[in-house]
C-alpha cells in the first residue's frame, strides 16, 4: 500500500499554469496527469483519485511526487528510454526517393 500524498495548495500564478496546462493539452496521457493534481487539490486522496482518472494509484502516486519534487514539467509522460535509431537519415532519404 502507498502512502496518502494529498497536495494542500499552490500559489495562484502556478494554480493558473495548472489549469491552463489541462486545458490545452492535446496529449491523452497528459491531461489525466493534469487532472490528477487539480482533484488532489480539491482534497481527493489517491486512491479517489485512482478511479476518477482510470489509473492505478502506483501512478498517481509516481505523478503527485513528480510534482512535488520537480514541479509541472515533470508531470507529462516521458517517451522510455530505448535503442537508438538504426535506420541512418542517408538510408531514410534513399528509401523515401525509391519509393515516391
Amino acid at each position: 500500500m502507498t502512502s496518502p500524498i494529498l497536495l494542500t495548495s499552490l500559489e495562484k500564478p502556478a494554480l493558473a499554469e495548472l489549469h491552463r496546462h489541462y486545458k490545452e493539452t492535446t496529449d491523452a496521457e497528459t491531461r489525466p496527469r493534469s487532472q490528477m493534481l487539480l482533484l488532489s487539490l480539491g482534497g481527493q486522496t489517491s486512491s479517489q483519485l485512482a478511479q476518477s482518472v482510470l489509473r492505478s494509484q502506483d501512478t498517481v502516486v509516481r505523478v503527485l511526487k513528480r510534482f512535488l519534487t520537480s514541479g509541472l514539467d515533470a508531470v507529462p509522460r516521458h517517451t522510455a528510454p530505448g535503442r537508438e535509431r538504426r535506420v541512418t537519415a542517408a538510408w531514410e532519404a534513399e528509401l523515401l526517393r525509391v519509393i515516391a
